[in-house]
Formats: C-alpha cells, structure tokens, sequence
C-alpha cells in the first residue's frame, strides 16, 4: 500500500512542536532566500494531459511554507500598527471581529481621534455656510473572521479574512449646495479624503469630479517628472501662452486651456510673463493623464487599477443630510487560494491597509501558548484487576489507549495517569466497555501495570450504546472529556473541550471484530472500517469528515490534529494525535490609523500553470512535477516536453520510486525543480524540499536517502 505523505502548512510551524510557543520560526526547509529574496517567485505546476491533481496540491503547499516562514525582515510585506488604535486581544478564533466589544462595526472620532470631527466652511456663491462632517470607518458585522484550518485546510497558520467588509466614509451631517459646487460665483471646494486634499470641482447626489492632475509653478526650462516615468518641460512663455514639450513633443498651450501632448494634459491654469526679463517668467500647470476625473460608485479609487481595482468609490445621497463620499474594500478574500488585484489573506502581523495607509485592520498576534501531545493508538496488553495479585485478569486484551505527558494528565474514576486504556468485555453474558489505567504510582503490585479502574463504563444494549464518558483530560487549564459510544458494530471515540460548551474536537470511529452483545464477541482494533487505510468516515475534526485529507488540522479552541504529519498518514497508521494547548488560543486584531506598510509590495499570486509563462516569466521558481506533464521543468532540464518513463530516466537518472531537487535557471533565473517519476514520488520531493531544504540529489522516495548528487 503506498501512503502519500506531504508536509503539514497548513498550520503554523510554531503550534506543530509541542513545548514551542505560537510565533517561533521555522529551523529548516526551502526559504525566499534560497529563491533570490521575496518579491520575485513563483511556484509552476504542470497542466499536461495526464498531471495528477497533487501536483496542484503540492504547489499550495510550497506556497504555504515559503509564506508561513517569511519574519518581517523578509516577508512581502507586513504592517506595523499605527500609534493611535482600538485592539481587542482575546478574539476566538474562528469568531468574527465585530463580535469583539472593542471594535464596533462603525468606528467614528469617539474611538479613534484621528478620525475628523468638524465644521466645514464654505461659500456657495450667496454666502459661506459651516457644515458639521465626520469621518468614520466601517466593518460589515461577520465579514472579516479569524479562520484556522478547520474553516480553509489550506491556510498557512491563523488568518484574518476580509469580505468586501471595510469602508471609509466621509459624512456631511448637514445637507451640501451641491448644484453650486465648481460654479464661477462659488468658492473653491477642497475635501480631505483618506488624508489627502482633493479640489472637487462638480458634486451630484452620485458623483464627483475631482482634480486628478499636479499643480505645478515651473520656470523656462524646468523639468516635471510624472509618475510613468514621463517628462514634461517648459520650453518658453508668452504673453498669454506657453510652450510645453512632452517626451521631446511641443505645442503651445494658451492661457486658461488645455491640450493633451504625447499622453500626457497639461492646463494653464495662468501665465506670468515678463518681457523685460524672460527668465523670471513662470507659469502655473496642472499636468497629468487627466486634469480632473468623474468618479461614481463602484469606479475605481484614484491611484488603483482601473480594471481591477482593489478599492472603489462608493458616492451615496450628496445634497442631503448624512450623505457621504465613501471608499470600500472591493475584494472577496476569505480562503487562502483568493487573490484579487494582488491582496490575499492576511496572517500574523499583517493587515488589510486602507489606501495611503491612512489606517489598516490587521491580525497582530495569537496566543504565545504551550503545547502538549494526546496519542489515541491500539495496542494489546494484559490487564489487571487492582489488587496484589501478579496473574492477568485479561490477557492479550485488545484495548485503546490515550497516552498523555505526565502522570496526571488523565483521570478515570478517581485514578490519575499517564494512559487509559478502554476495553470491549465480550462474554456470553456480559458485554461492556471497561476502563483501566496505568498504575504510574505504584499503588498496587506488580506496578506499571494496567489496572482496572472502571468495570462497566457503558453496557451494549441492542446493538446501541449511548455517548458516555470514561476519562477526563486536563493540560494545563484546558480540560478534555474523552467519551465512548456504540452503534451498529462500531465504537466511536469523541474527546471534547469541557471549556468550550462540549463542543467535539474529534469523533474517531473505531472497528475490529463487530462488538455484538447478543453473540458476546467484538475487540476494538483499529480506526475506521479498514484496518491501516484511511477511509471516509474514520475521523470528524469539528464536525467535518478529514479521514482522507493529507493536512493536519486547527480547531476553533486551538487544539491541532495529526500536528507534524497529516490525518491521512495517521489513519492509516490507525492512531491520532492530539496537540494541545495549555490555555485556549485567542487572537489579537488592532484597527488603527496611519499604519506603516514595510517589505516589498504584496507578493499576491505566486501560484502558476506552466502554460501562464508571461505570469512566471522574469521570477525565480519552484517548478513541481517532472518534464512528462510541465512544460516549464522540461525547459529547466534541458529535455523535451513530454519526456516520461525511460526517456526521463535517461535524461535525469530518477527511477521508478525516485524523486528529483535539482537547482537549475529558467530564462536566466534561479529554478528548483522538485519531480517524482510518479505523482507519488512528486508529493514526497515537495514533502522533502518543505522540511529539507533544496538540497539536490536524486532521492529513493520510499526511505528520503540520496542516491546520486543531481
């Protein structure tokens, strides 16, 4: 039977290792490092005819490590909290923010200073008004979430969830003159918006026209640089005139006009000519690709991409009491394969900015909690009744066992210990469950042996056991409630949080002989309906069936399932561990204003199909999968596309069994290829190049030993 390991991301490195606390770093493995620093990789998967779909699965998980490893010194990018902030630091995971009693849906000036509180003045052309406004940033109640494993497998650790769920305001408590708005008798009007000042030279109820240019005094001969990299001169000025050159293109522009030279506007706003000394004369520009812009809702925000903006206006009841000019999230991220307009989940010590980094909502820390390990495996012992007697009551008894890192991790019926072991009693006439534990005290004789603790913990009645319970768990101020139930031949296992409202954390289905009261025969052997293979139905993490999922899992407490591997693996080795934390894990989440964006730009997307070579092209990769099905590794190796079976052997010595890391260039860049001869054999290279490092070599895949340097 062949097992398809892959390496854990799905949950941070630092709650994998029992003892480590939440935020500790990864030892080993692939780093952006290894890749030429973050900001330029990609991961390429195949998309041949024939490609396994763990190819694809792997990529995420690359993907997962190099993001969950990143510090803030290397990371794409991380946000430091701004100095003026409302936290909440002891949110549930799994719980939505807004549930927090800190952090209200609606955030004005009571709440964050920062946030304007004012009187606007402002002459309409009949006489100046003063208008109260306000600022305020909004947070759609149950659309932004801290979500684990449990509500995406594929998340890198905990993460911070954003639905479309942010908006910033600002408010006109007083009705506005709109329709005088840019007219020739009213004043100006200047808005600050997101802290920054714009001249709005038309309003409706729906839209505004805004000033999108830079205003400029230049003199002859002085040089304004664009953003584009474009240049624009004053070659001259005239008495009611200027000449402008753009890129080494001119025209003469009048005073009071605009023209568009070589892409770019340029308007004379006015001209300062002096005839008797033409060096001192200047003239005032507004120069850019628009000298002013319509917005209406849902059109981009200045600055963003106009086909795929990540923030849009939202222009709502302009001319009335509490209208607003808006700005709103315009992005759908809740899983961690989402990203829109380059924005994806954010983890620790991230956060979704708004623009000019005006403020930000951002995940700042999880719970620094320890870590203890709760094994649920089978074995076959003898039993002892507790007393001095050395004979076995029950010999070579098929039993389960909880195992637990002290000697008071476990209680059952008054006994603390280390192990507890249940146990199917099937007799002609009697048939139960029964409990006993290790006597770790030495309080009988022989000690060290498994003693009876509870002789009928539940009897089989009709085939059909109630949910009853036979031991409690407690590491450090987290107790667990192990119970047994029976149905139809099968027992299921179910260890519940006793701090969380009895809410299940795992449901183990258990088999062996069919228990079977009236027939006084059943043992409890194994998990699930097939001995040493993961089926459907085997284990329920937080209620959902996880028996076949190569992830290890996080629940809503803390608690993580099959930490180090995967449920798979641990199925089909028919045990489960359970790490646990030794208080509940909260998360703390600020919303603050004037945070700082550090790192590079956001990595966004690093995920690619081989055919999307313009998206990898220019990047350093990790190329999974072998030449038969990605075209990208046969380029990196030098062969054919679709070079398989004994043509890929010849060309890079890896056998049926065997894996590849090779480090190569791809168009010039750093490319780690990690191929299997099989889709098997790919899961256990990426599996290696995640815990290893991208150490080359051709690999046996069934031990990871080298067999020849790549």
């Amino acid at each position: 039977m062949k097992i398809n390991y892959r390496k854990i991301t799905a949950i941070a490195t630092s709650v994998l290792m029992t003892g480590m606390t939440v935020g500790t770093a990864m030892a080993a493995g692939v780093s952006a490092s290894d890749l030429g620093g973050q900001g330029n990789i990609a991961i390429v998967y195949g998309t041949s005819a024939g490609v396994s779909a763990l190819d694809q699965t792997q990529a995420v998980n690359i993907d997962s490590h190099l993001r969950s490893q990143m510090t803030s010194s290397n990371a794409s990018s991380s946000v430091t909290v701004g100095s003026e902030k409302i936290t909440e630091d002891q949110l549930d995971l799994g719980a939505t923010i807004t549930s927090s009693s800190k952090i209200p849906t609606t955030i004005k000036n009571n709440k964050l200073n920062s946030l304007v509180k004012d009187k606007l003045s402002w002459d309409d052309g009949t006489g100046s008004d003063t208008y109260n406004i306000h600022e305020e940033i909004g947070i759609t109640d149950t659309k932004m979430n801290i979500l684990t494993s449990v509500d995406d497998k594929k998340l890198a650790g905990v993460a911070l969830s954003n639905d479309n769920a942010l908006e910033y305001k600002l408010v006109f408590e007083d009705a506005l003159n709109t329709t005088a708005v840019g007219t020739a008798d009213a004043d100006s009007l200047y808005l600050n918006i997101l802290g920054k000042d714009y001249e709005i030279t038309h309003m409706t109820a729906t839209s505004i026209e805004v000033t999108t240019s830079s205003e400029v005094s230049m003199a002859i001969g002085q040089v304004y640089t664009l953003s584009n990299g474009k240049t624009v001169t004053l070659t001259d000025v005239y008495s009611d005139s200027v000449e402008v050159m753009v890129d080494g293109k001119s025209d003469v522009i009048d005073n009071g006009k605009t023209k568009k030279i070589n892409g770019v506007r340029v308007d004379v706003s006015s001209v300062g000519y002096h005839d008797n000394a033409p060096a001192t004369s200047k003239a005032i520009l507004k120069i850019g690709e628009d000298i002013t812009k319509t917005f209406s809702s849902g059109d981009e925000y200045i600055g963003q991409n106009k086909d795929d903006p990540l923030w849009v206006w939202d222009i709502s009841n302009l001319g009335s009491a509490n209208g607003y000019i808006g700005v709103k999230y315009n992005a759908k991220i809740t899983r961690a394969a989402d990203n829109v307009a380059g924005d994806s989940i954010k983890y620790v010590g991230n956060g979704y900015v708004f623009p000019d980094n005006y403020a930000a909502v951002t995940l700042d820390k999880i719970t620094d909690a320890k870590y203890q390990d709760l094994q649920v495996s089978f074995d076959t012992v003898d039993l002892f009744n507790n007393s001095d007697g050395s004979a076995a009551m029950i010999p070579d008894a098929n039993v389960i066992v909880l195992t637990g890192k002290n000697t008071d991790t476990l209680t059952v019926n008054g006994h603390e210990t280390s192990k507890v072991y249940l146990y199917y009693n099937a007799t002609a006439n009697y048939s139960a469950f029964q409990s006993y534990y290790l006597d770790v005290n030495g309080d009988y004789t022989p000690t060290n042996k498994m003693r009876l603790a509870k002789a009928s913990v539940a009897e089989v009645a009709n085939d059909a056991v109630a949910e009853t319970s036979f031991a409690t768990i407690a590491i450090g101020d987290t107790n667990l409630n192990a119970t047994i139930k029976e149905s139809a031949g099968h027992a299921s296992l179910v260890i519940k949080n006793s701090d969380d409202s009895g809410k299940a954390i795992v449901n183990v289905t258990i088999s062996g002989t069919a228990l079977n009261e009236s027939k006084g025969q059943g043992k409890l052997e194994y998990i699930g309906t097939t001995k040493e293979q993961a089926d459907a139905g085997d284990i329920y993490v937080q209620g959902s069936d996880v028996s076949t999922e190569d992830y290890s899992y996080m629940d809503h407490y803390g608690v993580i399932v099959s930490k180090g591997t995967t449920v798979k693996s641990e199925m089909d080795s028919d045990q489960v561990t359970l790490s646990v934390p030794e208080e509940q894990v909260y998360a703390q989440v600020s919303v603050s204003m004037g945070a700082t964006v550090s790192g590079a730009s956001a990595a966004g997307n690093m995920i690619f199909k081989d055919s999307e070579t313009s998206s990898y092209a220019g990047k350093n990769v990790v190329i999974v999968g072998g030449s038969c099905v990605n075209s990208a590794a046969a380029s990196a190796l030098g062969v054919a596309a679709g070079t398989c079976g004994a043509d890929f052997t010849a060309k890079t010595g890896v056998s049926a069994g065997q894996f590849l890391i090779k480090k190569t260039t791809l168009g010039g860049n750093t490319a780690i290829v990690v191929a299997g001869y099989e889709a098997d054999d790919t899961v256990k290279a990426a599996q290696y190049l995640i815990n290893k490092g991208a150490i080359e070599g051709v690999y046996t895949t069934a031990t990871q030993e080298k067999v020849v340097t790549a």
